[in-house]
């Protein structure tokens, strides 16, 4: 067995020492390991390998990681969709309002920023929570062909999306992205990444 492949166990292993001269020794023997098959002594630590599993699936999204422009094109066009979606909705509730309460249209004239914030919160966290929740892409996700996963590479859960979904609303949340990593804030506090796929 290689030292890389008998380091396989190492990595995981409750009774490893690191030592600066030789790297990743036994702590019981203070010696290199030295098996060819098992470890008699191995005894797997489940902190250690879920670390391990973390900084390898780091590995593997390193070279998938959407790009800055590929984040911005999104952002543009699901910008434009929620736009839309949000006269639409609105056409549909004054049409609504209109033919069964009109005496209740007249307060939409009124300008106030707190309704407008909230409902536009609201058009955003379905639109982006049904989307990904279902498909894992946003319509911006399906032109410029990437999607979300979790830091594991893995389809996250509908929870995860709408925590996502949620904290695109952290004020300022879109210059988070001027950082030298292609994640922002949204990304994360949902530990999600969005990805290039083929």
């Amino acid at each position: 067995m290689t030292r890389q492949e008998q380091l396989q166990f190492c990595k995981v292993c409750a009774h490893q020492k690191k030592d600066l001269a030789r790297g990743i020794v036994c702590g019981l023997s203070d010696e290199l390991a030295n098996f060819e098959v098992s470890c008699e002594t191995f005894e797997i630590d489940a902190v250690k390998e879920e670390k391990l599993k973390e900084r390898n699936a780091g590995y593997v999204l390193e070279g998938k990681l959407a790009s800055q422009g590929q984040r911005f094109t999104n952002y543009i066009i699901d910008y434009i969709f929620l736009i839309g979606l949000g006269a639409l909705i609105g056409a549909a509730v004054g049409l609504i309002l209109g033919q069964w309460a009109p005496e209740y249209l007249e307060s939409f004239y009124d300008t106030n920023r707190l309704v407008d914030y909230i409902y536009g919160f609201s058009i955003g966290i379905i639109y982006y929570s049904f989307l990904e929740g279902f498909t894992g892409r946003s319509i911006g996700k399906f032109f410029t062909k990437t999607k979300v996963v979790t830091e594991q590479g893995e389809k996250p859960d509908f929870g995860t999306i709408v925590v996502r979904s949620m904290c695109r609303y952290i004020p300022f949340n879109q210059i988070s992205f001027l950082s030298a990593k292609e994640t922002g804030w949204h990304d994360k506090f949902s530990k999600t990444r969005v990805v290039t796929i083929e």
